[in-house]
């Protein structure tokens, strides 16, 4: 009985678990836009955009004088990850799909740029940066929607990535929960290393049940019955279970609750570094604190990161690699996709979402349209509609702080073998705060991202450099601006390259006015800030008939697991039960249903 009862506690919560499943500090959508710099905002792109014989971040198309009236059954405004994920679900399903994207090249923030010196082209990865349970079938959403499409990038992987802590450096091994522990000892105590070995404990349960579906067989109608219920919940562990009960009833731990509440459960005090650390990870996937942290993303996180030979990625050809794949699946599918299509508006007749129509006039008529844009954009496409309070037109939704870049081509000659990420943290007491936290990637397994003998590096202060600061200056105080501002960074970078801006061959700042001018982001922000335990992200399906939403602004979130979890549920709220059912079958009979 007392299962039963559990496993109904269970089904009532599969809205709120949808998992994240993988660490993605970086993330990309072109509603979810994370750590990420198209070009300099005075610079102008250029004419190659290849990553080697990999990816590519443009698409070519119908030409620009060429009328792009036409009609498909889906059209996919945005070309993100999120709304390719979608749109290639959609095609894989049979559906006729139209993408269209603003910018020259598709990828949303997960697109890359080129610029060229006189030593070589330097590729940059202008998205997401940190990618785990990609480079093979796994739980991660973004891995699972390409197995489903057969479609992907190639791989590089690696097993540790660099911190500079208050109390050292700290290296962060995935797949080895027992170097994890040694680490925290060394830095920390041992209180810290008992303080790990709890909250292993306390996660269990929680971590068993947001895992305890393949993100891919979740759809939010009664077909889920079908799909996830009667395959994937008679498997999970009635032990497990009647701890998450007891833990939901007289803990307070909730999947869609933050994460704080599953380190109070577990008894870690704020002080403690194992609380500060995973503060500081929460803030990463999401941008939010853990006190405002979904504990389904991070519970997921702990459970994926830390299996045994578990393996951090890198998509070879940078994360527009991903975005090519997504691009071959659909138009391999019969589908297309149009760039330099903006969109002015989606068009409704009768209170019902049938197309949308572009810049130049043109019209993309469908029986579905689906918005990749941020929610604050969407909501300006629209003619006045009522009852949009908390769905995914609700243009109040709080947004966060933007972002700070540097992108450098640099000379590598003579240096030790370097980590692929640094993170720099100075202070714990507030991971929120500007300046604190500075994100690092390093092209050290890319041999197409740079010249012989020379990297490509980002780095970037995540989500917390204040639009406002930027507002108003002329062209001479923003440009003084960008180099003073500029310093956190470089500063940061001299940590682990001492001579950096000696070896410097190329470098580029990228303010929040680069993110709003070419993302298209209100204000440059990194996305919605919705704070876990007050109010979920919204779902999929928009007061107005035939309208649905993906990316940041909705459901799960913030983060490329969480965007690409928002275009399967999208894809399934369109694609009836029997379709997705023969889908995960040919998934399972290929082994890449995990």
């Amino acid at each position: 009985m007392f299962r039963r009862a559990l496993i109904l506690l269970f089904v009532s919560l599969l809205p709120l678990v949808v998992p994240f499943s993988s660490l993605s500090i970086s993330r990309s959508s072109s509603s979810s836009c994370a750590p990420i710099l198209a070009r300099t905002s005075s610079s102008t792109p250029t004419a190659t955009v290849r990553f080697g014989s990999r990816a590519a971040t443009r698409s070519s198309h119908a030409p620009l004088s060429a009328s792009r009236d036409g009609t498909s059954d889906v059209v996919v405004i945005g070309s993100g990850l999120g709304g390719l994920s979608a749109a290639a679900l959609l095609a894989h399903y049979g559906y006729s799909v139209t993408v269209c994207e603003s910018h020259d090249r598709i990828g949303g923030c997960a697109h890359g740029f080129e610029r060229r010196t006189a030593v070589g082209a330097f590729r940059f990865d202008s998205g997401p940066s940190l990618f785990s349970g990609c480079s093979k079938p796994s739980s991660n959403p973004m891995r699972q929607v390409l197995d489903a499409v057969g479609e992907t990038p190639e791989w590089g992987s690696y097993n540790e990535w660099t911190m500079y802590v208050p109390e050292g450096i700290f290296r962060v091994k995935s797949g080895d929960k027992r170097a994890f522990e040694a680490e925290m000892r060394r830095l920390g105590g041992d209180s810290a290393a008992a303080d790990w070995r709890q909250l292993l404990a306390a996660n269990e349960a929680l971590a068993a049940l947001v895992a305890g579906i393949p993100p891919i067989a979740l759809r939010a109608d009664a077909g889920a019955l079908k799909t996830a219920v009667a395959t994937y919940v008679p498997k999970l562990d009635p032990t497990l279970l009647a701890r998450f009960g007891a833990d939901f009833l007289l803990k307070g731990v909730d999947p869609s609750g933050p994460f704080s509440r599953v380190l109070e459960a577990a008894g870690i005090k704020p002080t403690s570094l194992v609380y500060r650390w995973f503060d500081f990870l929460a803030f990463a996937l999401s941008g939010l604190p853990v006190t405002e942290t979904s504990a389904a993303a991070v519970s997921f996180m702990i459970k994926e990161f830390f299996a045994d030979g578990a393996v951090m990625d890198v998509p070879l050809g940078g994360s527009p690699a991903i975005a090519a794949a997504l691009e071959r699946a659909i138009t391999k599918n019969g589908g297309s996709i149009l760039t330099r299509a903006h969109v002015d508006e989606i068009i409704v007749e009768g209170g019902v979402a049938v197309g949308a129509r572009l810049a130049d006039g043109s019209e993309r008529r469908a029986k579905h349209v689906v918005s990749n844009a941020p929610v604050w954009a969407t909501a300006k496409l629209m003619p006045s509609v009522h009852g949009t309070t908390g769905s995914c037109l609700d243009s109040t939704a709080p947004k966060t702080p933007s972002f700070l870049h540097l992108h450098c081509g640099f000379d590598a000659t003579g240096l030790d073998p370097l980590a692929v990420h640094h993170i720099i943290v100075r202070d714990w007491s507030d991971v929120t705060k500007n300046n604190n936290l500075v994100f690092v990637s390093i092209s050290v397994l890319d041999d197409d991202a740079a010249p012989a003998g020379h990297h490509v590096l980002h780095a970037y202060l995540p989500a917390t450099e204040p639009y406002v600061d930027w507002v108003g200056l002329d062209k001479k105080a923003y440009l003084e601006k960008k180099e003073t501002r500029a310093e956190v960074l470089w500063k940061a970078v001299e940590e682990f390259i001492p001579d950096i801006r000696e070896r410097s061959v190329y470098s580029s700042i990228g303010t929040p006015l680069t993110h709003e001018r070419f993302l298209r982001r209100p204000e440059g922000t990194f996305g919605s800030a919705w704070k876990a335990g007050e109010k979920t992200f919204p779902g999929h399906s928009s007061p107005v008939k035939g309208l649905y939403c993906c990316g940041d602004s909705t459901f799960p979130g913030i983060g490329v697991p969480a965007v690409a979890g928002s275009g399967m549920a999208v894809a399934h709220a369109i694609a009836p039960v029997d379709k997705h059912l023969r889908l995960l079958e040919d998934m399972r009979r290929a082994g890449t249903l995990v």
